[in-house]
């Protein structure tokens, strides 16, 4: 439910990206959505951390920011279903991750999957299609740096999970995204337009910081502190397909044959990277 939920994200940034700067989209979702999750957990009792975890609770919001970032950045200078396709990288990248620091045991069918999966990656934002120019490579590299990211975030936030509870983790991951990304959108915010954004755009941003950003992590939170980031990961294999029916909706977007025969191989390369 979660990764379906993100997938229309997408089209939803790329909308409001058309009328609203980066730096404050970024920084009036993740603001909007830290509103909500403090009402919703700040009055349970006990809900400031105990001190020993106040610094993974700080890496968490710098993971987190740095991935919305990344990611809105991205979709700026490519297409949403790309974009989407990239991100879904992150199973191959969190299971390189867990074999090199000794988490799980990788067999050579995981590692050929892998090497498969990057393969279709070159694919999707390699020459032939239509982000094949340097704005919308830009746009493609990232993208795969917010799946990067993202695969941090998620390793941080599944134990805080187990500590604090799903809407606690969450909510001062995400109040520590606010505090650090203040300085960077006090002065912009003064510029915005404010009635001249459409209500496509605000449709786009309010969907996104409530829909993605509370409901679809918290329900990632709980879902990494069951099954794990390796495991949890796999089902991000989901959210492309999603972003790219709802981006063919609403924006018309498309894939070329090349790029579409790159995301079946790094889809094949899951399926096989996947296994146990």
């Amino acid at each position: 439910m979660a990764v379906v939920l993100w997938g229309a994200i997408y089209p939803g940034a790329k909308i409001a990206l058309r009328e609203i700067p980066v730096v404050d989209f970024i920084f009036l979702r993740v603001f909007i959505a830290a509103l909500i999750l403090f009402a919703l957990a700040g009055s349970s009792r006990g809900f400031v951390p105990p001190r020993v975890l106040w610094p993974a609770v700080a890496f968490a919001g710098v993971a987190q920011i740095a991935s919305q970032t990344l990611l809105h950045a991205g979709i700026r200078f490519t297409t949403a279903g790309v974009a989407a396709l990239l991100l879904a990288t992150s199973p191959l990248m969190s299971g390189t991750w867990a074999a090199l620091f000794g988490r799980v045991h990788l067999i050579g069918r995981q590692w050929f999957g892998l090497l498969v999966g990057f393969l279709g990656i070159v694919l999707v934002i390699g020459p032939g299609g239509p982000t094949s120019d340097a704005t919308h490579v830009v746009g493609d590299v990232l993208a795969l740096g917010a799946a990067a990211v993202w695969v941090l975030y998620s390793i941080l936030i599944g134990p805080l999970v187990g500590s604090l509870g799903t809407m606690r983790a969450i909510a001062w991951s995400m109040i520590v995204s606010v505090f650090l990304f203040v300085p960077f959108a006090v002065l912009p915010l003064q510029h915005l337009g404010w009635s001249s954004v459409s209500w496509w755009a605000w449709g786009g941003l309010f969907y996104s910081a409530v829909v993605g950003q509370v409901v679809a992590m918290v329900l990632w939170g709980r879902s990494v502190h069951s099954l794990g980031v390796h495991q949890a990961m796999i089902y991000t294999y989901l959210e492309p397909i999603s972003a790219t029916v709802i981006a063919a909706a609403l924006l018309g977007e498309s894939l070329s044959f090349i790029q579409g025969g790159g995301a079946v191989l790094t889809f094949v390369g899951m399926w096989y990277a996947s296994g146990r």
